[in-house]
């Protein structure tokens, strides 16, 4: 769905420019990450306007991208399905009821055990240095820990469905 219109648009860059433009597959690749973010945040935030939950589900949207930034979590082989899987969470959750503080307290320290145990957890095509990881954790921790001053029920959930990405799928070894 979004490589057939990121290798279109390449192609055509690469024709208006030859000498001063990547490889098609470089522009494409990258296109195709951006039309998938693009068409994850627009489709996300029309549900939500439709819905009458734009606020919320911004907050959604921006909270679980910006943990995920740091932790990471696995990646679906097809850019549709997470286009759907990512649409469906952050338009879904800011529809759940509210929680208790006690839930969004064991929200948030079940989100921070999970990252300690698991974050980064990044493909390895981003090759982030060793170095780096710590500090990546460590973020990450961080933006949690800021629900403990807001004690926000939907960060709580929010927080906590991105940490179950970070969770590895397969053992290693």
């Amino acid at each position: 769905m979004i490589n057939r219109p990121a290798r279109a648009v390449s192609v055509w860059i690469k024709n208006a420019n030859p000498e001063k433009t990547t490889t098609v597959e470089i522009m494409e690749y990258a296109l195709s990450i951006l039309f998938n973010t693009l068409s994850i945040v627009l489709i996300t935030l029309f549900v939500g306007y439709i819905f009458g939950k734009f606020y919320e589900t911004s907050l959604v949207l921006l909270s679980f991208a910006w943990l995920r930034f740091f932790s990471g979590g696995v990646h679906f082989k097809s850019s549709i399905g997470c286009i759907l899987v990512s649409v469906f969470i952050c338009t879904s959750l800011p529809h759940l009821p509210e929680l208790t503080v006690s839930i969004v307290t064991f929200a948030n320290v079940t989100s921070i055990i999970l990252l300690l145990f698991f974050a980064p957890n990044i493909d390895q095509e981003t090759k982030l240095k060793a170095v780096y990881r710590p500090i990546y954790k460590c973020l990450a921790v961080g933006i949690v820990s800021i629900n403990f001053i807001y004690m926000s029920s939907l960060l709580a959930i929010t927080f906590f469905v991105q940490c179950l990405t970070i969770i590895p799928l397969k053992r290693k070894g």
